[in-house]
This record gives C-alpha cells, structure tokens and sequence, in this order.
C-alpha cells in the first residue's frame, strides 16, 4: 500500500485547481446568529444592571445632550463611510481588481455585521472572501486580499493598543488581582494575531507546517480516506492566496495608505465615547479627548480574548471598569454612557452592515441577470 506522501503524488493536478463550491450564505443560519446575539445581550444587561439603579441609570440617559449624541453617530458615520476604502484601496493593488471598486467597497461594509453575529468576531473575512468569489475573483486571490486588509487592521489597533499602555495604571485602576489577567490576554492576544497573520500571509513554512499537520492526520485511517486528497487542493489554495498577499505588500505605498485608513477610521471609532459622556454631563475639555480615544482602544483590546458575538458580555464591563476612572464619571454615568456607545457603535452599526449586504446581494442578482439576457440576446441574433 502507498504511504500517505505517496498517495499526494498520484492524485491527478488538475485538482489543484478545482474552484470552491459557491455556496450561498445559510439565511436560517444568520437568523439564529441574530437570536443568540439578542439573547446574549438581554442577559448580559440584565446581570450588569442587577448592580445599578435603574431608575437612576434612565435619568441620565434621558437628561443626554442631544447635540453631543449626534456628533458621536456623525463619527460613527465617518468611520464607516471611511472603513470600507482599505479594501477598495487593496484590490486595487491587484493587477486584475481595477474594475471591482463598488463591490469592494460593499463586501468590506459587509464585515461589521457578520462579524458582529459570530463568535470572537471572525465571521466577516470568511463572508467577505465568498462574497468575492460571487464576483467571479478565485478564493486564493480573495483570501488573499481580505488577509493582507486584516493585517493592516491589526496594525492600525496595534498601534493604538501599545499607546494605551501609557496610560496603563490609570485604565487599570479598577481591575483587581482576579480580573487584571484579562488586560494580559486580551493584549498578548492581539498582538500574536497579528504575527500570526503576517506569518500566514508571506511565510512558506507556515504552508509547509500546516501540511504536516494534515498529512499526519491523514495517517489515522478513516480521515485520510476523505482527506488525503483534499490536501494539494489547500496546499495550492494556501500557495495562491500567499502570491495575492506578496503581491500587495509588494506595493509598500497602498498598503501603508490601507494602514493609514484603517488608523483615521479607527480615529473616529475611538473618538465616540468621549462625546458620550460630554452628552451625559462628564465635564471633559478638548485636550482629554486623546486619552478617552486611547481608553477606548484599552477596553476593545483587553475583551478581544471574549467568545461571544461582537465580545458580548465581557466589553460592557470593561468599558464601564475603565470609564468610571475618569473624574465626573459615576458609576450610572458609566452604566448610561456604555449603553449608549454599545448602541451606536454594535447594533447600529451591524444594521448599516447589513443592509450593505442585501444591496451588494441585490446587486449580483441584477447584474447576473441583466449577463443572462445579454447572453440570450446574442444566442437570438446567431441564431
């Protein structure tokens, strides 16, 4: 009998270019995604508010500076009017993308809401890169691209995240001996992701280990029987994504301006919270507007490590535990300001994604359409 690197050779190459089924998203799927993400929030603000007056709580929210919540959404607004561009910027990057401006710009809107659905928010570069294929773009060359625009995202809160630990004794103040262990993780977390991705997107070692890893798997008898051929088909597929990726990092000016939007986006992001707390009465001068931007950038980057949707349940708290360091900011202040920030910045947000979704979904409908009359019309006129 050939042994599992013999059998790899005589599998027929043409499979190492077999294209992906193009499955279409499972809607009863999202459906239960959205239920789990309202259920997980109905319990995690019932058990933070089990510590609060809620009575107290309403008050502040009703007493709240309208003009100050609406240029918190405006910022909310630039930010995702900006954040799709890295993308667009990405694509076009690649020799055969030019043309594909709109649709990047749609897919990358998409991120917000399907991340925001699935856990450790990692639901939206695997959509993305079907959506992609939708367009007629291989899945090497997708994976590619939505790679190399998640590695300019880490850097972007990288370098936000390592600004913060400046202000380290501060953010932390409120954690104890039993919860400061998050800050670490969550941290150490973020970091390895983005070694780990750069790694994945440039390194062929990395391709060769994760070979190994499923060439050994293929050695228990009943895996390898499905297994085993599907592994040039990855070894290929990993191959052409890492091509896509060199090919863009090769370009150093449009992935540093990827980088640099990613960073201006990520700038009014982080911006929201301190116009928040100026609507709840938090007396807050201009110059503080940077440490607030940074205490956002500390709270996103100590929950990363959270399962949930969107870090459901563990980035309420640790909002609040950080907000409340602030002079002014009382714990119903806390409290009002995280609901209203959560709000804006995860339910409004995941509804403007996904509305970008069902445009780019009714886009492809038309366009495929409008290609199949186009088709029958010459087939009419040969005929």
């Amino acid at each position: 009998m050939l042994d599992n690197e013999e059998q790899l050779t005589d599998i027929n190459i043409e499979s190492n270019n077999k294209k992906p089924e193009n499955k279409p998203i499972n809607k009863k799927k999202i459906i239960s995604w959205i239920l789990v993400v309202l259920l997980l929030s109905a319990v995690t603000f019932t058990l933070l508010f089990s510590f609060e007056d809620m009575g107290e709580v309403i008050k502040v929210m009703q007493n709240a500076n309208l003009k100050f919540i609406g240029i918190a959404i405006l910022c909310l607004l630039i930010y995702t009017i900006i954040w799709p561009l890295s993308l667009c910027l990405i694509s076009r990057a690649k020799k055969n993308m030019q043309n594909h401006f709109i649709d990047s710009y749609l897919i990358g809107y998409t991120e917000h809401f399907f991340n925001g659905i699935t856990p450790f928010s990692t639901g939206g570069q695997p959509i993305q890169v079907y959506l992609f294929t939708k367009r007629k773009v291989s899945a090497a060359d997708s994976t590619g691209l939505i790679l190399t625009n998640f590695v300019a995202y880490m850097i972007a809160t990288n370098i936000f995240a390592i600004a913060a630990l400046f202000y380290y004794s501060t953010f932390a103040s409120n954690f104890n001996a039993s919860t400061i262990w998050m800050v670490g993780l969550g941290f150490a977390m973020n970091f390895f992701t983005l070694v780990f991705m750069i790694l994945m997107a440039t390194c062929k070692f990395i391709r060769d280990f994760f070979k190994k890893v499923l060439l050994a798997l293929c050695k228990i008898k009943f895996i390898g029987k499905f297994l085993t051929k599907l592994v040039p088909i990855f070894d290929k597929y990993c191959e052409n994504a890492q091509t896509a990726s060199k090919e863009i990092f090769s370009n150093k000016w449009y992935f540093f301006l990827a980088i640099l939007i990613r960073g201006i986006s990520l700038f009014f992001y982080y911006a929201i919270p301190f116009f928040i707390l100026k609507s709840l009465g938090v007396d807050l001068a201009l110059e503080t507007l940077p440490i607030i931007m940074l205490a956002t950038a500390f709270a996103i980057t100590t929950m990363v490590w959270v399962p949930t949707p969107g870090g459901t349940g563990g980035i309420e708290i640790a909002f609040t535990f950080i907000f409340t360091t602030f002079a002014g900011v009382t714990s119903a202040i806390g409290s009002a300001g995280m609901v209203i920030w959560r709000g804006i910045t995860y339910y409004f947000l995941m509804l403007i994604s996904a509305i970008s979704y069902i445009i780019f979904e009714l886009k492809v409908k038309y366009d495929n359409k409008k290609e199949l009359n186009k088709n029958d019309t010459c087939s009419t006129d040969r005929g």
